[in-house]
């Protein structure tokens, strides 16, 4: 079980450990009752593991219960429940915000946070853009189809965004590179 107490011994001296992803991925699988094979999908998920990774790699306090609360958002907004997590008009304001039910972060740096945030955002919106037949067949709301947003424009500022604050370690989970090419639920 994740605890606050056991987070601070197990990061040692890396932010975000193998050890430590696979306790949470565990636990939440878990708590979701997935069978073996959705637990493994989630291991290897690597926006599931950024979601997770994010308030540790920011430094933020109470980093281990932002990280499962985060995660399990994520997994509501990709399982049974994702209904309530599609794109609406209504998160036509920003592009962070749909992902605003998993972006409260008690303390951190902000430029880690940002490029965190930049970094789910691309994938997001990379979404859209690869949804944008099939959606619009199935009458289904796109914000790109909508016009809600400029494909280029949106990106160079997210890449912008990450360009900005280099981090290693969430190089090491996803690039900005791959991540037109990772899939929100798959990664």
């Amino acid at each position: 079980m994740v605890t606050q107490q056991n987070v601070e011994v197990k990061i040692g001296s890396s932010l975000f450990t193998e050890e430590l992803w696979l306790e949470i991925a565990d636990n939440l699988a878990a708590a979701f009752r997935m069978n073996p094979l959705e637990a493994d999908t989630l291991r290897k998920n690597r926006m599931a593991r950024l979601v997770a990774a994010l308030p540790f790699l920011a430094g933020c306090e109470d980093a281990g219960r932002t990280a499962v609360a985060h995660l399990g958002t994520y997994l509501l907004s990709v399982r049974e429940t994702k209904r309530w997590f599609c794109a609406t008009p209504e998160d036509s304001s920003s592009i962070m915000e749909r992902l605003r039910l998993g972006s409260s972060f008690k303390g951190g740096d902000k430029d880690i946070l940002q490029r965190g945030m930049s970094l789910l955002a691309l994938n997001m919106i990379s979404d859209y853009k690869r949804d944008l037949s099939e959606d619009a067949a199935l009458g289904k709301y796109n914000p790109l189809g909508a016009g809600d947003f400029k494909f280029e424009e949106t990106v160079e500022e997210l890449e912008w965004a990450i360009a900005k604050r280099p981090c290693d370690e969430m190089d090491e989970i996803i690039t900005a590179g791959e991540m037109p090419l990772s899939y929100w639920v798959e990664g």
